[in-house]
């Protein structure tokens, strides 16, 4: 987004239990006003509960839309988190609120969401933290249908896991189990503990930690001060609640926690969520903030280098866990990167599809892990198993089609995985592949053999002219073999000359 955009902004967000809208002043980084709807009723089966909640969804979206207007807005956006509800039913959901409103939803999956709250809280750490004490410890994000674990090293995200609890999972696990026991609580503490228990061997090391809380809203109303978004929480006074709510009946809760009927059944389940990670973390320092999802929209609104950070530290995690080759992927990326920028012309895609081969080029070679022989296909599936954070799952699956046609396979029209694309996307897929491939080719041998790449177009032939002081008879042999599908795709005819041979 541009940085010097003025006047106000509305930031509409479908939350499975609610909808927001803020209205933000961009010259002043200000919340001009905030109203959110009733509670919408979460599912059994699914969480996000939106198309039996169609008609209170678009009711309330035709009342913001009005506020809107009082405010003479017209740039907003509306975006809806999809939790645990598919892709296909969302197009549903997405077609009857345009067809009542006229608004366009953008949806964001788990990954993305994750993103946008990460951003906020890291926005906000940085505001309100002096550098020498950026936070190095762990933000604990609860939702409603899961949550996610993240360490933030110096204030920077370094890397996160999804845990499969959420509160509203949770309590509708507690109501199941008050009817058979007569302490749910012990019972959900062992299924939490069982939830965790994949995170033990990365974080049974760890020393004592901070530990910083999102998505609890009781612990911010009780413990946040007024204009502040993050605070500690004593550990005495947390533990005192946590026992006394043990055993606090629900109308106790609404009166004491400002609480309606239907999230009253979440308070106990978060306290238990949080009280089982601070065991497993050793935590020394708890804090708890009021950042949201809408914090993060309009952080990356003003600045989207946040989470495009992030991106690219998954990719690099994703490529170190699997044993990629560091050299040989930072050589590949600044080739491909010089290729993109220079066809930009011809491909005119955006910056994002930058991003999207960037982050190709980090993970193209994961599936080596797997098996060298055919690595490019176990690269696609294990980039299909580990959608990375702040990515779209379209975006997820373009890095893992440009990673299965970087070698020997050509996105053919009859090949199925090609066949599956969105037809938006096949024609993206190809042109990113084809310069991944001769990226690729110029360091086949994967000894760096060389130094400078310097590109030309001349007529139909785009010049690669390379230095070097090695023999590059292996790198030659693979640029002849790769560049066809580039030349299907731009029209242009590679040619590698080779300069300052010995």
């Amino acid at each position: 987004m541009n940085d010097v955009e003025k006047g106000l902004l509305g930031l509409i967000l479908l939350n499975p239990d609610r909808l927001t809208l803020r209205i933000i002043d961009l010259a002043k980084h200000e919340v001009v006003n905030e109203a959110r709807s009733g509670s919408l009723r979460v599912g059994q089966h699914q969480i996000a509960n939106y198309p039996e909640n169609i008609t209170a969804i678009t009711n309330n979206l035709l009342g913001f839309k009005n506020l809107l207007a009082d405010y003479a807005v017209t740039n907003y956006h509306l975006y809806g988190t999809l939790d645990d509800m598919d892709i296909v039913t969302g197009k549903y959901v997405a077609n009857q609120i345009y067809v009542r409103t006229g608004m366009q939803i953008e949806w964001f999956n788990k990954d993305q969401t994750l993103a946008q709250v990460l951003a906020a809280v890291q926005d906000n750490l940085n505001q309100q933290t002096p550098p020498e004490e950026q936070l190095t410890g762990y933000v604990l994000n609860i939702g409603l249908s899961t949550s996610n674990l993240a360490y933030f090293n110096d204030g920077n995200y370094a890397t996160s896991w999804e845990i499969d609890l959420g509160k509203a999972r949770l309590s509708q696990l507690v109501d199941q189990l008050r009817q058979t026991a007569a302490t749910p609580s012990d019972i959900i503490l062992d299924y939490i503990s069982s939830k965790l228990e994949y995170l033990v061997p990365e974080l049974k090391t760890s020393k004592e930690s901070t530990l910083l809380i999102q998505g609890a809203d009781t612990l911010a109303e009780r413990y946040l001060k007024t204009d502040q978004h993050v605070d500690k929480i004593p550990h005495k006074a947390f533990h005192k609640r946590y026992q006394h709510l043990l055993n606090a009946s629900d109308q106790y809760i609404i009166h004491h926690y400002d609480v309606d009927e239907q999230s009253v059944k979440w308070v106990l389940p978060t306290y238990l969520i949080v009280r089982q990670i601070m065991h497993l973390l050793n935590v020394r320092k708890v804090y708890v903030t009021d950042t949201s999802i809408l914090d993060g929209v309009a952080t990356t609104h003003r600045d989207p280098a946040t989470v495009v950070n992030m991106v690219k530290t998954a990719a690099d995690n994703l490529a170190l866990r699997y044993g990629a080759d560091s050299s040989h992927k930072r050589f590949v990326t600044k080739v491909a990167l010089q290729l993109y920028d220079a066809l930009k012309p011809i491909h005119r895609l955006s910056d994002h599809y930058r991003l999207l081969l960037e982050v190709a080029c980090k993970v193209d070679d994961i599936g080596n892990f797997i098996n060298p022989q055919g690595h490019y296909r176990h690269s696609a599936y294990i980039l299909e198993a580990n959608p990375l954070i702040g990515l779209s799952s379209q975006d997820n699956e373009i890095i893992a089609e440009v990673s299965r046609y970087h070698s020997s396979e050509t996105p053919e029209v009859d090949q199925p995985h090609y066949m599956q694309l969105d037809s938006a996307i096949q024609l993206p897929v190809s042109e990113l592949a084809a310069i991944l491939r001769v990226a690729d080719s110029l360091d086949d041998s994967r000894l760096q053999k060389i130094l400078r790449v310097h590109l030309r177009l001349v007529d139909d032939d785009l010049q690669i002219r390379v230095k070097t002081t090695d023999d590059l008879v292996l790198e030659q042999w693979a640029f002849e073999r790769k560049n066809q599908l580039f030349t299907e795709v731009y029209g242009l005819h590679p040619k590698l000359i080779i300069t300052g041979r010995k």
